[in-house]
């Protein structure tokens, strides 16, 4: 890694899907200097806006808020890691409801083309456990003839599968940053993080990778046959390693948010130093 090489990394997903939470815990990992990045206090950025609220209300063991839906803004990270090879690291702060707009709209506004141009590594935020599950004759069975009466009346509103959903969002990030899929992309590098792990109940050794293959097998598809499989990372993810709500959590507050978190990576172990995931984002070279 060449020192000062700037590593844009542009964080995608759409409401609730953990970004937020996510940005801080990482923030507070790389500002105690106790993991495999860290900042340099010389170098802490002078406008913490985007992580004071969240950051407040974390430590009083609740959930950080909502982004605003009109917010965006961004903060730059110059970190080190224990070779002291430096890396400058840019996140976007936005609310979800933007990616989604992506999608319904067909639209990208020149922010967004800015961030997408701009980038140089993707992570995408997949929550598995708040996916809406399509009615199919596999999982809900065939419907009464009264049912069947009822919603030709009333034809439901046209709705795409999640990971039609996905697809469609990569694929138009993919022509905005002008990528080729006639052969295997290399670079933006794409991570895929299965956010609030610890909400899917699964055993100890499972492998994120398999999970998204299960769930959301034309994602699964789609993005291993779009990228070169050293571009392409799968893990999972617990920013905060139990749901935080608008109460205290008194164990929260008490071991403080740092010693809580963890990510699942590719071979299904946990690790608890979530600034190592930066490795994934970036690609390993």
């Amino acid at each position: 890694m060449n020192d000062m090489e700037k590593h844009n990394i542009l964080i995608i997903g759409g409401p609730n899907t953990g970004k937020t939470h996510f940005g801080i815990q990482l923030y507070e990992r790389i500002n105690s200097r106790q993991f495999e990045f860290k900042i340099d206090p010389q170098n802490r950025p002078s406008d913490l806006s985007i992580f004071e609220d969240g950051l407040k209300n974390i430590y009083n063991g609740k959930r950080a808020a909502h982004t605003e839906a009109s917010a965006n803004r961004s903060i730059e990270l110059k970190i080190t890691d224990e070779k002291n090879s430096e890396v400058k690291l840019a996140f976007p702060d936005y609310a979800g409801e933007q990616i989604t707009s992506i999608v319904d709209n067909r639209k990208v506004n020149d922010l967004w083309q800015d961030y997408i141009k701009n980038s140089t590594s993707w992570v995408l935020f997949i929550r598995l456990n708040e996916l809406t599950t399509l009615e199919d004759i596999v999982n809900k069975g065939i419907p009464s003839a009264e049912e069947i009466q009822k919603r030709n009346s009333q034809p439901p509103p046209v709705k795409i599968s999640e990971a039609a959903f996905y697809v469609e969002l990569i694929q138009t990030l993919a022509y905005i940053k002008g990528l080729s899929t006639y052969s295997p992309i290399v670079e933006p590098n794409l991570t895929v993080v299965l956010s609030c792990w610890d909400e899917l109940d699964l055993p100890e050794d499972q492998v994120p990778s398999t999970l998204l293959q299960e769930r959301l097998p034309m994602l699964f598809d789609f993005l291993n046959n779009n990228w070169q499989n050293e571009s392409l990372s799968i893990i999972g993810l617990s920013s905060t390693e139990k749901s935080l709500t608008d109460d205290p959590d008194e164990d929260f507050m008490d071991k403080e948010p740092i010693n809580f978190g963890y990510f699942v990576d590719k071979g299904g172990s946990r690790n608890k130093d979530l600034t190592s995931l930066i490795w994934d984002f970036i690609g390993h070279e």
